[in-house]
């Protein structure tokens, strides 16, 4: 945990207790931070400011870096202890020296700090410990050295060299006036690149641990444990400066004029150039541990590296200052007042007086005033106690009750000077102003509640924010002893509102903490928002705890600190989260409230002590710094990638959900406004010193980001540009894949509907041309129908000219063979040579032939099938087939073939039996199926 202690100013040495003023005990806020908050060893060897907030420390276990809010430790390969750490400005790399190696820290395009080895001790030599780097402005050489060997490192050629040690031990290294000088032994030189030059040799048993220039230009010599020396310009020793005895000094530096000074038994100092102690913090404020190494980062605060941990005095912090009791035993602040530069403070132990013995500080309980004290005034002569018991008053460390039972506030009466009236627990009393000392007059009848916050107005009513959340105006009668008229005003408030009231010159302002800004209206006798407070108060009245009026200055007590408004003619000026780093001290929300002690110096009730604020240097404050990008991070679920920061400007993968952004120069609330310009105007606020952007689509953005106070003051923009990459099937490589599939796709489309074109209009052609076959097959087998017909009728008719024929010829020959020939020879030998003749054309091949030529022009090939398929079968079995392929009937064929009819039955007969035919199976149509086989085979 961070605690805050008080760095007391002595300018004043005495041996008695005696009052001081503010001015003598103001200090500056001290933050302690343990081994565990920095992530390393306890004991801190080294410390060296880096760029911007950044300040670098060496310890045992590696170099931490505090960026101004976060801390991160980092090691070596072979895990160094380190001794000292230098960050050089123009190279803006951090050197560091440790046990038997030094080397170098350098960012990465991730934010990360990457160590190069320079030098590593040979494991068979003696251990080597480079306790101090120095490097003069505008040089490439770079100094370590250790007791044994001064090395000089050239950073343009990267070569190490030694420096000759002249059989004597390195004590000492140093840069003062862009000159080097190194101690040996009882000598001090002045180091001119890689040569020596003697300074002085009268340093016997003097070992340095520090050098300095004076206004004159002289050296002034720090040593550990013998005093400071003076030496002149021929290096003679001057004058010589004891040290007290128990004074062992370890490390120093300087702010400014002043000398910073760390020691081993007695704490911290700060002393000006005339050895005048400005502040010391020691055991008893906080620090506990030796102190090792000091140092001043880029805005003057000063740590300490310690044998524990590390603490940092913010000497920046000029308007903010502490008063803590170091015993912590005085309870809640609530109060305080400065009477002729006595400090009282009331908590809730009682009062306490404020008195200094030497270097201490003591807070000095009022035995009679043990108690709640709620407010302090400075009447009169005294300073008067409002107390949970009654009204007391102090003068000159006597404690008086005034009334009995308990007071919370008083306010003077403005229509009778003199005069104050209280809020009591129960109603309200009066009282009056004798002699410088306050007196009590009456009880005032007419109110019996609790009174914390009134005031009155210009028409002498007193006005009452009331515990319910409504106010209440009060009037008097003459004497102030009764109440004539009482009236409640209510404005439109929740549940979850506070209601409070501030005086500002005449009039009286009602505010409540979610903006509402009220005034009285005399004419028709309510509450009335008011345009003029609303707008000047408009950016510090919201989530107020409490809001004051000091003439032109308005205090708002918040959650996170103190906000002061001062307006100026009309100008208008907002200082925010003053006294943020003491909140986790702040007393009760209910009770918080800003204490005046002299013009420019305000107060805030802390536990166990003040909270002090100056305004006057408000006026001086630097503008607010710019933030900047440390790292930058993706948010995973399981582990977080780093970003590369390329120039600031960061390239985000696709599909990233979630991306954080880690900044440093940050304001003291440490409130950052952030927006995308592509999205819109509208700013975003960030707490926590980092940014969290979600959801990122593809493209180019700008990122702006600036520091903001919460109350309209705001830094410089820090535009960073976002590139979120398209996934890979949204690149512009997919893209033109996508073209060229595009492309291809509509090329084989093109091809597709071109093929099935040209095969339609192929189809087409073949389909004509199939069309025209089939009408040239048709028309041919048409006509080969035609001629076939005509054969068969050419061969019926030859078939059926031959059957009358032959039927003729029959009959002729029987009506021949009727003749009677007997009767004549001659007759007898005519009619047997016609009877003959008739046989011989009956039974005449030639018009067989004849047959079966027409047959087979009419039936192609029906004689070969058939032979083929039964080579047995005779002529006249061939005769028997063509004649039933005719369909000729038995009577016909017999008459063809000259036989009878009986013949043919029996010729058929014998024929089923050569074609194996069954009994089923027709003969003419086993014939005929012959034919038809063959004329399938003939129009294939």
């Amino acid at each position: 945990m961070i605690r805050f202690y008080s760095l007391f100013f002595l300018f004043f040495w005495c041996t008695k207790l005696y009052p001081i003023s503010i001015d003598e005990v103001i200090s500056k806020p001290v933050r302690f931070y343990t081994p565990s908050e920095y992530k390393s060893d306890a004991q801190v060897w080294g410390i060296s400011k880096g760029e911007r907030d950044d300040v670098y420390f060496a310890t045992n276990e590696g170099i931490v870096l505090y960026d101004g809010v976060r801390w991160e430790k980092y090691v070596t390969p072979s895990e160094c202890i380190m001794r000292n750490v230098f960050y050089d400005e123009e190279s803006k790399i951090t050197y560091s020296g440790g046990v038997n190696e030094f080397g170098y820290w350098r960012y990465d395009e991730y934010g990360n700090l990457q160590y190069t080895l320079l030098y590593e001790n040979s494991p068979n030599s003696p251990t080597q410990e480079f306790w101090k780097i120095a490097k003069v402005p505008g040089s490439h050489l770079v100094y370590f050295e250790s007791p044994l060997s001064l090395l000089v490192y050239d950073a343009k050629t990267g070569k190490i060299t030694p420096l000759a040690d002249d059989g004597m031990r390195f004590h000492f290294l140093f840069i003062v006036g862009n000159k080097v000088y190194l101690q040996q032994s009882n000598y001090l030189y002045q180091l001119d690149g890689y040569e020596k030059r003697v300074v002085t040799d009268q340093l016997e048993n003097f070992y340095l641990v520090y050098m300095a220039l004076t206004s004159s230009g002289k050296l002034r010599l720090f040593s550990s444990e013998k005093g400071a020396l003076l030496l002149d310009s021929k290096g003679n020793i001057e004058k010589h400066i004891p040290y007290e005895a128990d004074m062992r000094i370890t490390s120093m530096s300087r702010l400014g004029n002043d000398y910073l000074v760390g020691t081993g038994n007695t704490g911290f100092y700060r002393i000006d150039e005339r050895g005048n102690i400005l502040s010391k913090v020691g055991e008893q404020l906080g620090l506990k541990n030796t102190v090792l190494s000091v140092g001043v980062n880029n805005k003057g605060d000063i740590w300490l590296g310690l044998n524990g941990g590390i603490m940092m005095i913010e000497e920046s912090v000029k308007e903010e200052s502490l008063l803590l009791d170091p015993k912590e035993n005085i309870g809640y602040v609530y109060c305080a007042v400065n009477q002729r530069d006595q400090l009282y403070v009331g908590t809730n132990k009682g009062l306490f007086q404020i008195n200094k013995r030497e270097e201490e500080v003591s807070f000095v309980l009022l035995p009679q005033s043990k108690g709640q004290v709620w407010n302090l005034y400075n009447i009169g002569s005294e300073v008067i106690v409002a107390h949970n018991k009654g009204l007391f008053s102090v003068s000159n460390g006597t404690f008086r009750e005034i009334k009995h039972s308990g007071v919370y506030t008083l306010v003077p009466v403005p229509s009778r000077p003199g005069y104050y009236i209280s809020g009591n627990y129960v109603g309200l009393s009066l009282y009056k102003l004798n002699d410088g000392k306050l007196t009590f007059q009456n009880n005032i009848s007419g109110y019996g509640d609790l009174v914390q916050n009134c005031a009155f107005d210009k028409d002498g009513n007193l006005w009452i924010a009331h515990s319910r959340k409504d106010y209440m105006r009060l009037r008097f009668d003459h004497a102030y002893t009764t109440i004539t008229e009482s009236e409640i005003y209510a404005v439109p408030m929740t549940k979850s509102k506070r209601a409070f009231l501030v005086k500002v010159g005449t009039d009286i302002i009602f505010l409540n903490n979610e903006g509402g800004v009220y005034k009285y209206n005399e004419l028709n006798n309510t509450l009335q928002p008011d345009e003029y407070y609303a707008t000047l108060l408009e950016t510090i009245n919201r989530n107020a705890l409490k809001v004051q009026a000091f003439d032109d200055r308005f205090w708002q007590i918040n959650e996170e600190g103190v906000c002061l408004l001062q307006k100026n003619y009309n100008k208008v000026m907002v200082n925010s989260g003053l006294f943020a780093r003491m909140k986790d001290e702040f007393i009760p929300k209910g009770f918080r409230k800003v204490i005046q002690l002299e013009d420019s110096i305000y107060a805030i009730g802390l536990e166990n002590g003040l909270g002090i604020m100056n305004i006057t240097a408000l006026n001086g404050q630097p503008p607010m710094k710019m933030p900047c990008i440390r790292k930058a991070e993706i948010v995973g679920e399981s582990e977080n990638q780093l970003l590369s920061l390329n120039e600031g400007n960061l390239f985000i993968p696709a599909h990233i959900n979630m991306v954080r952004l880690w900044l440093t120069s940050l304001n003291r609330e440490q409130q950052l406004e952030y927006r995308i310009v592509e999205r819109g105007d509208k700013w975003e606020i960030s707490s926590g010193g980092y940014i969290q952007l979600s959801y990122l689509h593809p493209g180019d953005f700008t990122l702006e980001v600036r520091n903001s106070n919460g109350y309209g003051i705001y830094s410089d923009v820090n535009s960073i540009m976002l590139h979120v990459a398209s996934p890979w099937y949204a690149t512009v490589y997919a893209y033109l894949l996508y073209g060229l599939l595009v492309i291809g796709i509509i090329f084989l489309i093109y091809r597709a509907v071109l093929i099935q074109t040209r095969k339609k209009e192929e189809e087409i052609r073949l389909n004509e041309e199939r069309k025209r076959k089939e009408e040239m097959e048709r028309y041919q087998l048409n006509c080969l129908q035609e001629e076939l017909g005509n054969k068969n009728s050419k061969l019926m008719s030859i078939t059926m000219l031959g059957v009358q024929n032959n039927t003729f010829l029959k009959k002729i020959k029987e009506a021949v063979q009727e003749i009677d020939i007997s009767q004549s020879p001659a007759t007898k030998q005519q009619v047997q040579r016609l009877v003959k003749e008739i046989e011989r054309q009956l039974n005449d091949q030639s018009g067989w032939d004849n047959f079966v030529e027409h047959f087979n022009n009419t039936c192609n090939g029906f004689f070969d099938r058939l032979t083929e398929k039964h080579p047995k079968l005779t002529n006249s079995d061939l005769r028997l087939c063509a004649y039933i392929r005719m369909n000729l009937s038995t009577k016909e064929i017999a008459s063809l073939m000259n036989v009878s009819s009986s013949s043919v039955e029996m010729a058929k007969y014998r024929l089923r039996k050569k074609l194996e035919l069954d009994e089923s199976v027709a003969l003419p149509y086993y014939l005929t199926e012959i034919i038809a086989t063959l004329k399938s085979f003939v129009d294939k």
